[in-house]
């Protein structure tokens, strides 16, 4: 189960610790592109390492290699609002555009997607096509420095009812300002997540920014899934109530203590 998780913290990372290399189109100059403004609300957490612009055909994608992405991060400093940057793309259709965090203390996962726009039709990420009629794609995107700015943390205990399936690729434990229904709403309402929950029982300390959590829970990734495919195996629940999400309300620099889960390999379908 460990040679599994470190695989799968190194297709995570990988993307995040080559990112300040240029990506290898080849030879031949790549004819289309997105020319896009960011602008920044706020002010960059001081473990901000970078921002980083990324562009992936096919949304969720199944594989860190797909991604297109900017060869550095975007300029990063305090009263700088506004940003220009831009990707040289080869023709053909993209399912999504997004800004990621970096940060300097610890490794980036997916919850430190900084700005994803999203088709107002179906409320998906937004797409676009890139063809020798329409070269260019521009857009505006807007990112809160407030996102990724964690000042708070849920702490507490995971109880498992037996041990890890031998299919595991990986177990984590995510914070959400709502609860998801839909694959793609795992991603869309994240907060923060913490892939390295191993061993029975665990204790666990997630930094979330400060305000509402409104489901927290753990979820198991089966080997050969896509990132999308959580299996829910626990939440924090009302213990009168259950089946009922507990709300946790968090003030600035407030660590909420004993939150423990019970997670039931069960409920793997």
């Amino acid at each position: 189960m460990k040679r599994a998780k470190r695989l799968f913290f190194l297709l995570l990372i990988t993307f995040f610790s080559a990112i300040t290399c240029d990506l290898d189109y080849g030879l031949t100059p790549l004819p289309g592109k997105i020319e896009v403004t960011v602008i920044f609300r706020g002010t960059p957490p001081e473990n901000t390492q970078g921002v980083y612009l990324v562009v992936a055909p096919t949304f969720p994608p199944h594989a860190i290699n797909e991604l297109f992405h900017s060869p550095n991060s975007l300029p990063v400093e305090i009263g700088l609002d506004t940003v220009h940057t831009e990707i040289v793309l080869p023709f053909g259709k993209y399912e999504s555009i997004s800004l990621w965090w970096y940060s300097r203390e610890t490794k980036s996962n997916l919850a430190d997607i900084m700005a994803m726009p999203l088709d107002a039709s179906n409320l998906m990420p937004l797409g676009f096509e890139l063809s020798a009629n329409n070269p260019v794609f521009q857009i505006n995107l807007h990112a809160d420095w407030k996102k990724v700015d964690r000042d708070a943390a849920i702490e507490g205990t995971i109880y498992f009812n037996g041990p890890f399936p031998k299919t595991t690729l990986a177990t984590a434990i995510a914070a959400y300002s709502r609860e998801p229904d839909k694959n793609i709403e795992y991603l869309l309402y994240l907060k923060s997540i913490d892939f390295s929950v191993e061993g029975n029982p665990y204790h666990y300390k997630l930094p979330v920014r400060h305000g509402t959590i409104k489901y927290l829970a753990v979820f198991w990734l089966e080997e050969n899934a896509n990132l999308t495919d959580f299996e829910v195996i626990g939440f924090y629940q009302d213990q009168n109530n259950p089946g009922t999400p507990v709300k946790i309300r968090l003030e600035e620099n407030e660590t909420a203590k004993g939150i423990d889960i019970y997670a039931d390999w069960s409920k793997i379908k």
